[in-house]
């Protein structure tokens, strides 16, 4: 971890990005995570008091599914039409068949790892996904970073971004936009684990 405490990271990370700052576990590692919420979406399963989706196999079934249009269910594989049916708060089944209404809660923006040795973050972080944007979070103490480090960052796009309690965090090696490519169900199940987090961390802070 870094000699900062998460609480001050997180607050650190706030006065530079407008977005909700999150902690999550991704594959078995753990990171900070900026999380752009769909307020629509979140009302919309604030009423139907639904959380967070993050069954894959439900999610891949619901990707099968257009928005604003049914699809006949004989078209479908029948274990994904009985888990369909079976969500009744992200399809409306009807004689035409099923229709989505799922939406996703919004979009994870960018990762951001922390851990003893920069090079090691670094590394986590080229290997992430990059259809987020990726950044490594240091303490002011971790300065200089090692030139091949820094090499390796800038050559991946991963960003490095220094952390201080008395001065405004800072940017030392910016991270490349994230690749938009074709949408995907995974896009959708990294935002539906950022939501998770984010009802929880409210709900507490709420408590």
């Amino acid at each position: 971890m870094l000699a900062a405490d998460v609480g001050f990271a997180l607050d650190a990370l706030g006065k530079i990005i407008d977005e909700h700052v999150v902690r999550l576990t991704i594959n078995g590692s753990k990171l900070h995570a900026t999380f752009e919420l769909c307020p629509s979406e979140h009302e919309r399963r604030s009423q139907q008091g639904v959380g967070a989706i993050t069954s894959r196999a439900l999610l891949c079934g619901l990707w099968l599914l257009p928005s604003g249009a049914p699809i006949a269910a004989e078209a479908l594989p029948d274990a994904k039409v009985d888990r369909l049916r079976a969500a009744p708060y992200a399809v409306i089944a009807t004689a035409a068949g099923l229709e989505r209404t799922y939406s996703p809660p919004g979009v994870l923006r960018s990762v951001m790892f922390s851990g003893k040795k920069v090079e090691r973050s670094v590394g986590r972080a080229l290997r992430f996904t990059p259809i987020v944007q990726r950044s490594v979070l240091i303490d002011e103490g971790h300065r200089p970073i090692p030139s091949p480090v820094e090499y390796l960052a800038r050559e991946w796009g991963v960003g490095i971004i220094a952390l201080n309690e008395q001065t405004p965090s800072e940017v030392l090696v910016p991270a490349m936009p994230a690749e938009m490519g074709v949408p995907s169900v995974y896009r959708w199940w990294l935002a539906e684990l950022a939501y998770e987090r984010y009802l929880y961390e409210n709900t507490h802070s709420v408590s």
